[in-house]
Order: C-alpha cells, then sequence, then structure tokens
C-alpha cells in the first residue's frame, strides 16, 4: 500500500482523518503522524511517505516551508494541504509549487475519498511510467490469469486450469508477496524456480513465458515502489531468437536481488525508527492482543529478527513490554479510581483476571490489593 504521513498541530484533525477514511480500501496506510514541521520533517526523512497531508498554519516550520524542504530531497512526494479560509492566499501558493490538492477544514468525507482517488491514480500512473509498463500490458497480465493449458504451445490445448499461477503454486502471489516483504531472497528464488519448472513441464514457448515473467517482475516492483524503493530496469522484448529462458531467468533473478538488497539496507538504516515505530504502536495499543508477527508485518520484518532488536534495543521483549505497560495502566487506575480490581483487569487488557494478577504480582513484587485505593 502507498504510504501516508499526517501533519497537524490539531490532534483532532489527525484523530478524524484516521477515524473518516478507510485508508486500506484506497491503497493506502498511515506510516507517521506529526504535530508540527520539524516533526514532521524527522520522521519524513526516515518514512519516505508518497503522500504528505498537511496544516498549512503550524508554529514553527509551517505547511509551505515544510513542502519546500521536503521537496529537496524527494521531488516524488505528492503532497495535500489543510487550510482554513483565512490560509487561501497560502495555498494559492503552495499550488504554484506542484501541490496536488487542497482540503479546506471542516473536513469533508467525500472530498478527501475524491482527493484520495485521484491520488492513487497518479501514484499508479507514476509507476507504469518509471518501468515502461502500458495499461495493455497490465491488461494481457490480467487476461493471461485464465488461458488454456495449451498455452499455444504442441501439448493438448484447450483445457482449462483456471488461474494460471494456481497451477505453479496454490498461493503463488501470496508466497511471493511475503517472501519479498521478509526480504527473504531464497524462498522469493524458490518460487521462480517453480515458475521455470512449470515452463518447462507445460512445453511453454518463450512468448507466453516472458508474460508470465513480466508480469510476475510487475507485481515484484510494485511491492518495491509501494516502499519507495527503486531500481533502474528495462524490460525484455522481442521474440524468437532474440529472447530465451536463460535471459529471462537472469533477468528476474537480477531483479529480486536488487529489490531484496535495497530493502536489506533500508531496515539496516532505519531499523531504529522501525523499533521505536513498534514501541509506540505497542504504547498506543497495549489493550489488543499483539503478536510479534503481527507487528513485524506491520513494518516489513521478520518476527525472529525483530523480537530480538527489540529486546535489545529496550532490554525487555515484546510481550513483556506489554505486560509491563498493562500493568503500569493497572496501578495508575488502582490508585486514582474506584472501578474494581476485575474491571480494571478487564480495562487493561486482561481477559483472565488469575494472569493479570499474576503479572502484577511478578512485576510489582506486591499484591493489586496492597496499592492505595482512592479515597472519596
Amino acid at each position: 500500500m502507498f504510504r501516508v504521513f499526517m501533519v497537524d498541530d490539531e490532534p483532532s484533525v489527525i484523530e478524524g482523518l484516521k477515524i473518516m477514511i478507510p485508508w486500506e480500501e484506497f491503497d493506502f496506510e498511515l506510516c507517521g503522524e506529526a504535530s508540527n514541521g520539524q516533526d514532521a520533517l524527522m520522521k519524513i526523512k526516515k518514512l519516505h511517505p508518497h503522500l504528505i497531508i498537511t496544516d498549512i498554519s503550524m508554529p514553527g516550520i509551517n505547511g509551505l516551508e515544510l513542502i519546500y524542504k521536503v521537496q529537496k530531497f524527494d521531488s516524488d512526494t505528492e503532497f495535500v494541504i489543510l487550510s482554513g479560509y483565512a490560509d487561501f492566499a497560502y495555498v494559492q501558493e503552495a499550488m504554484r509549487h506542484k501541490v496536488l490538492d487542497y482540503l479546506l477544514k471542516p473536513l469533508d468525507r467525500e472530498e478527501i475519498v475524491s482527493i484520495l482517488r485521484k491520488i492513487k491514480d497518479k501514484l499508479d500512473s507514476k509507476f507504469l511510467t518509471l518501468y515502461g509498463f502500458s495499461q495493455s500490458d497490465i491488461k494481457t497480465f490480467k487476461s493471461r490469469r485464465t488461458i488454456s493449458d495449451g498455452f499455444e504451445a504442441d501439448n493438448q490445448a484447450g483445457e482449462e486450469i483456471g488461474d494460471v499461477w494456481k497451477a505453479v503454486r496454490e498461493n503463488f502471489d501470496e508466497d511471493l508477496t511475503t517472501a519479498i516483504n521478509l526480504m527473504n531472497y531464497e524462498d522469493a528464488m524458490k518460487l521462480i524456480d517453480e515458475l521455470f519448472d512449470f515452463f518447462a513441464t507445460k512445453g511453454m514457448n518463450i512468448s507466453d513465458a516472458s508474460i508470465m515473467v513480466n508480469s510476475c517482475v510487475y507485481h515484484i516492483l510494485l511491492i518495491a515502489y509501494k516502499r519507495n524503493i527503486r531500481i533502474n530496469t528495462i524490460l525484455p522484448s522481442g521474440t524468437g531468437n532474440e529472447l530465451d529462458f536463460d535471459k529471462l531467468r537472469n533477468y528476474i533473478t537480477d531483479i529480486l536481488s536488487q529489490i531484496i538488497n535495497l530493502m536489506l539496507e533500508e531496515r539496516k538504516k532505519n531499523s531504529k525508527s522501525y523499533l521505536y515505530e513498534v514501541k509506540t504502536y505497542i504504547e498506543n495499543n497495549y489493550i489488543k492482543e499483539l503478536s510479534v508477527a503481527q507487528l513485524a508485518e506491520m513494518v516489513f520484518m521478520e518476527a525472529g529478527y525483530l523480537g530480538d532488536a527489540f529486546n535489545k534495543q529496550f532490554g525487555y521483549s515484546i510481550s513483556e513490554f506489554q505486560h509491563r505497560l498493562r500493568i503500569e495502566k493497572a496501578t495508575e487506575l488502582i490508585e486514582t479510581t474506584n472501578l474494581k480490581l476485575s474491571e480494571i483487569s478487564a480495562t487493561v487488557g486482561y481477559n483472565n483476571y488469575n494472569n493479570f494478577f499474576s503479572h502484577f504480582v511478578r512485576i510489582t513484587d506486591k499484591k493489586p490489593t496492597q496499592y492505595q485505593r482512592r479515597q472519596d
């Protein structure tokens, strides 16, 4: 999904945007937020969002200054500005600096959705232009999802097999996406090997194989593009003697290698920022049932790597960090409210009181009843 960063000094505006829009339905994900331009600038340099939605009137670095500064190191970022009517002169200035659109406060859901669709179309178009894909290519990729078993080859033609990729492997797309997101080159290459074994088994000609490989490359490059990772590559073309299966294999292997190596470099460079992103997420969602695998998927890391790195950085496992947040909040509620202990247990995320009690005693070395209750 395309990454969105929001900047506004009014928390209610950011919270409203989070709640108002089903971001994932439009192929966007919220990757970060800030309440001022200075903080936003530091985070944006690490997170590399595709879209920044920013207020204009903010203390310190205002929205216009933020746009100018970001454009100096990332000219491809798209911007939408938030404005009150009194800021309209600033809006006109921003539009002269290639800001895509603006939203007037109070925000209107339908207007936001309309702008997001426009931005999604523009980002998709940028991707196609960057790598030389055409709309015709995409239609061809989709049409080849269901073709005959013959593939114009010399074996028995006409026998429908449904989704071609499922004939290679039941969950080919999902498995390839997972391998790339986890930066697992070995698993990704196993899938490519299975693809080329499929070509050989079916006696597929080079033209049809090339379409399937380019469809696969499209998928790989799009995953990377949505993480703002790009490479220089040229789509192979030609038929007959100009293309062969070895060239196709080398082509897709080289792209996989480049993409995953760049992703690994990015993770190494920004591993601390990803860890703090996970930490902040846990702090904001500690009452939920969280798994390391879920958090790892959120920041495109392997679960084992994230768990070890988090422990090393913060001195606790992810599970222990969450328990300590819950117990800290429980202690606060014991001391400041008249809630029953069973109610406090549920409030901080424990469905089982005995589980709450055991963690409370282990972490505080006291029973909940030993804490001073609020006296009215």
